[in-house]
């Protein structure tokens, strides 16, 4: 008689730890299960022999979402805060290199970038600190185009918005927006990949708050 002995091998998924995070997918805290795939020597499809751990992830309980470990680690009010900081870097920049285009220094521009920086940072915004960024900005050599290409992919669509609205304040600071100054705002929408629709919009929200009394520019 014959006897036929069935080897072979299998993952095997099992739970190694349960508690609460902070779920991406659902945005509110949610229990979740920390699981790890086995690679199992079977005989007759049975595990018997554990070999190495080929893969793991936690898996959200609520909307059955997975991700990596490293997600038990996330902390939404950091992840705010980077992202403000890094914004609020952008728009700095962005209307300092704005006011920059032209190759004039303007009190009115030098004005408005300290009043509107500092609505948005919600503190006091010096002269001395314009006048840092205008020599951060000399000394990193990058275009207006350049730079937003480059921190376009960190920024959501209210941050675009904001990117675009705080360089138009600079553009229309002496009183009228020309020419050059719209082409060069367009040109700043498409570095941060926005529609025409979407940079009309945000122009139209804040024209009214400068008076003005030309046409918002066409992208």
């Amino acid at each position: 008689m014959i006897f036929l002995i069935i080897f072979g091998t299998r993952g095997v998924t099992y739970s190694t730890g349960r508690g609460e995070f902070h779920c991406p997918e659902c945005d509110a805290r949610r229990p979740y299960q920390h699981k790890r795939v086995r690679r199992f020597i079977t005989l007759y499809f049975i595990p018997i022999i554990p070999l190495d751990v080929i893969g793991e992830y936690v898996e959200c309980q609520h909307c059955r979402a997975t991700y990596k470990p490293n997600v038990l680690s996330y902390d939404p009010s950091a992840v705010k805060k980077l992202f403000e900081t890094e914004l609020h870097a952008a728009v700095k920049r962005v209307m300092v290199l704005m006011m920059m285009a032209d190759g004039k220094i303007d009190p009115e521009e030098i004005e408005t970038i300290r009043q509107v920086f500092g609505k948005l940072s919600k503190r006091e915004v010096g002269r001395a600190e314009v006048e840092a960024e205008v020599e951060a900005a000399k000394a990193e050599g990058r275009g207006l185009r350049q730079y937003l290409t480059r921190v376009s992919p960190n920024l959501n669509a209210p941050g675009k918005e904001l990117v675009v609205q705080a360089a138009f304040f600079v553009a229309a600071a002496d009183g009228t927006v020309t020419e050059e100054e719209t082409a060069l705002l367009t040109e700043l929408a498409t570095a941060l990949e926005m529609s025409p629709a979407h940079f009309r919009g945000a122009i139209d929200e804040v024209a009214p708050q400068l008076g003005e009394r030309r046409a918002s520019p066409e992208a």
